[in-house]
């Protein structure tokens, strides 16, 4: 049994948790307010396609840190909004190619700045510093998750 009032809050997964649960909840609503029916995972993969259209859906499963079969299911909502659109490949017609469309382009350089002002609102007050500590101590506990 637990003896400690609170133990749970000294759980680095506990922090990381909440935190997450209420950055995303506050994502999702700013981008609800211009794009209505997207939710943060599915912006995040239009994002992607925009900085290199032309994506298998394993390449963005690795970036925006998902499985394939939860791309799958974002790409098939993105091609239903025509944001987004797979094509066979070119070099092996058994894998697709996901592309954005000009409306998923037009979506994407209306909403990126708002996620981006919103970033700098979250970052307020906080030096570039610890900033950077953050993202160095984020990525070694996915290193660390990946090997568990």
């Amino acid at each position: 049994m637990v003896e400690e009032k609170d133990a749970i809050k000294k759980l680095i997964g506990y922090q990381i948790g909440i935190t997450s649960n209420l950055l995303r909840r506050v994502f999702a609503a700013q981008i609800t307010k211009y794009a209505e029916n997207i939710s943060p995972e599915q912006f995040a993969v239009l994002v992607r396609l925009s900085t290199k259209n032309g994506l298998s859906q394993n390449a963005i499963a690795e970036s925006v840190l998902k499985d394939d079969a939860t791309i799958t299911r974002i790409l098939d909502s993105l091609e239903k909004k025509k944001l987004a659109v797979r094509k066979k490949a070119e070099h092996d017609r058994r894998s697709n190619l996901a592309y954005l469309t000009p409306q998923g382009k037009t979506l994407v350089e209306k909403v990126f700045p708002k996620a981006r002002f919103l970033n700098e609102r979250l970052l307020d007050g906080i030096e570039k510093e610890h900033i950077r500590v953050v993202f160095e101590v984020l990525e070694r506990l996915r290193e660390n998750a990946k090997k568990i």
